[in-house]
């Protein structure tokens, strides 16, 4: 599982000596040592749930952070609280901090204020170096916004939230490698804190290397202490960016009445509030990219409604997604998009001049002829690959993992975008929801291909509904047959409903008419053996799901952790993923990848595709 090979260690001292160049030829993503045929999957704890239970979690830290613990206080008094870093900004330069002063009204009937002639400030100044030789302060004004929450709950009529003030200040033009301090203002206008972050790299002519660039990945994080532990871990590790791929507070998993009240009934927006309080450490000091994830719908208690038509979302006629879009605006944003919701939805960026992420939001609308199709094939045919050699793409929910939760939930999704994730030859894709760790090999369509994408399931961030346990390959303790067998939908196996009704399995999100969700694949599991829930008509013979761990799925780890990706050069990577229980000295799954010059999908300017197609 560790690389600890001389040759692995030379391979890596070398690329990161290398000199920045331009490679012109794009390729496929080779995994190299004892990585490339891995298949390895941990069973550390009993399959007993209670004792699963306990070996990860005790009582305490398998909950949220007790309202008013020490760990998710703030003051209300006027002081700067939750700040957060979004960035790099498409130019590479330009960033947002945000942060929130005062408390929360929670009453009948709140009153709004007029926030727009107000003006928030931030201060930064750079320390000293071969980039910056004289330093430089500079301070940016930006604007104050709030945001309120109407609740439909019969105990809550007529109640409300008021947010806290939310400042946004976009920090313009920054010099790439450098470190900032810098400073926000308080509700009286004075400067207060003491944070500091550094900029991304940004290639230029003459400028030093933009690798090696460390970039943190993990999703679906909460506010438990298994949360905080994975955000020390990460913050150990030292990444320059944080990708994370949605679910933040699940404040929709409390009442809206009390905070320390698990259960559903229009969310509790105060756990918004302590969220930003306990991931502050990382957020301040390395830039974070979000996106939505199904709990920022918060559509319990409120007017809210999502469709295929669905262009636009505002207060207070339809506002999903309304705390999110609020307090994290997407890269890019500027004053005129700060809490609009319809322009938070999904984004695109640069990171190190070297990588593109492109951001989907798989709960709206996503089929051809959406606006989030048009953009994101617009963002695919801007990508050169000779000036940004890499290519992500995020979004919440995992189209490939093995776990019996959410299982192929994207399968009308990916029949619409897999083509065109493989065409314009994406490298890595990150998602999360599912609340485990699990690492593909580059899998196109259920089968291994060395130009199709890896896919990281990294839902395992530490929050409060837990780990998820079971893989569909396991042996049911219960019925003494695979999980998988047990699969149904209204009532029927999707070997049915493969032949009456191809699009009637879960999937997340909308959804077009036709959309095929039930999908098989032939027996390739790492075991061998015949594949699960098959058709009966195919040769070679088809499944719902493998016998075995699957050939595609290199590692997979029912645990809490983090991953972190070293970009080494234009052809070279390292990605490690690290679990809680073990700390951040050993990476539990390690894999150098390198490109070889044989796709045709990664070579130079990527193949338009048309927006119709």
């Amino acid at each position: 599982m560790q690389l600890r090979s001389i040759a692995i260690l030379a391979l890596l001292a070398l690329v990161q000596a290398q000199a920045y160049r331009l490679t012109e030829d794009r390729s496929l993503i080779a995994e190299i040592g004892n990585a490339t045929n891995q298949h390895i999957t941990a069973k550390p704890c009993s399959s007993n749930a209670t004792e699963f239970k306990s070996c990860y979690l005790t009582s305490t830290n398998a909950k949220d952070y007790p309202w008013g613990s020490p760990e998710i206080t703030y003051s209300a008094a006027g002081d700067p609280w939750g700040v957060h870093l979004t960035g790099p900004y498409p130019d590479g330069r330009t960033y947002l901090v945000s942060w929130f002063t005062g408390g929360p009204t929670i009453k009948r009937n709140p009153t709004q204020p007029n926030t727009s002639a107000l003006v928030t400030y931030a201060s930064v100044q750079a320390i000293p170096s071969a980039a910056v030789p004289s330093g430089e302060n500079l301070t940016f004004t930006g604007k104050i916004i709030t945001y309120l929450r109407l609740y439909s709950d019969t105990a809550l009529l007529n109640y409300s939230y008021l947010s806290p003030f939310i400042h946004h200040v976009v920090l313009a033009n920054l010099t790439p490698s450098t470190t900032y301090k810098y400073q926000v203002s308080a509700r009286n206008g004075n400067l207060a804190g003491n944070y500091s972050f550094t900029t991304l790299p940004l290639p230029a002519d003459g400028a030093p290397s933009p690798y090696p660039l460390r970039i943190g990945i993990m999703g679906d994080v909460g506010q438990t202490r298994n949360s905080s532990v994975t955000r020390d871990h990460m913050l150990s590790n030292n990444p320059q960016v944080v990708i994370h791929v949605g679910d933040n507070s699940y404040a929709d998993n409390y009442h809206a009445s009390n905070p320390d009240l698990y259960k559903s009934g229009g969310t509790n927006q105060q756990r918004w509030d302590s969220f930003s309080v306990l991931w502050e450490p990382l957020f301040s000091k390395a830039p974070v990219l979000n996106i939505p994830g199904n709990h920022e719908v918060e559509s319990v208690g409120i007017k809210s409604s999502i469709s295929l038509t669905t262009t636009s979302w505002s207060f207070p006629t339809n506002f999903p997604f309304q705390s999110y879009a609020a307090r994290f605006p997407v890269p890019g944003s500027t004053a005129a998009t700060f809490g609009n919701i319809t322009a938070n939805m999904y984004h695109s960026t640069v990171l190190g001049g070297v990588a593109t992420l492109i951001s989907f939001n798989n709960y709206i609308a996503f089929h051809p002829g959406s606006p989030q199709y048009k953009w994101a094939i617009q963002e695919f045919q801007k990508v050169d690959r000779t000036k940004t050699p890499w290519l992500f793409v995020q979004y919440h929910t995992s189209s490939y993992h093995t776990y019996t939760n959410h299982y192929k939930s994207m399968e009308c999704f990916m029949s619409i975008w897999e083509d065109i994730f493989y065409r314009y030859g994406v490298d890595l894709v990150f998602n999360g929801h599912v609340h485990a760790y699990e690492r593909t090999h580059p899998v196109y369509k259920y089968r291994q291909d060395n130009c199709a994408p890896i896919y990281v399931t990294v839902g395992d961030g530490g929050n409060i509904e837990g780990l998820y346990r079971n893989f569909v390959d396991d042996i049911s303790s219960t019925t003494k047959a695979t999980y998988c067998e047990g699969f149904t939908a209204s009532g029927q196996s999707p070997a049915t409903l493969y032949y009456t009704n191809p699009g009637g399995w879960s999937s997340a999100g909308p959804r077009p008419a036709n959309c095929s969700t039930v999908s098989f694949q032939p027996a390739s599991g790492v075991a061998g053996g015949a594949p699960v829930m098959c058709l009966n008509n195919t040769n070679p013979l088809l499944g719902f799901c493998q016998s075995s761990q699957p050939n595609w799925s290199a590692l997979r780890d029912p645990s809490f952790g983090h991953a972190i990706l070293d970009l080494l050069s234009n052809t070279t990577a390292r990605f490690r993923w690290f679990k809680n229980l073990v700390g951040t000295k050993v990476a539990v799954d390690d894999v150098v990848l390198e490109r070889q010059a044989s796709c045709q999908n990664r070579r130079h300017r990527s193949r338009h595709l048309s927006s119709s197609s």
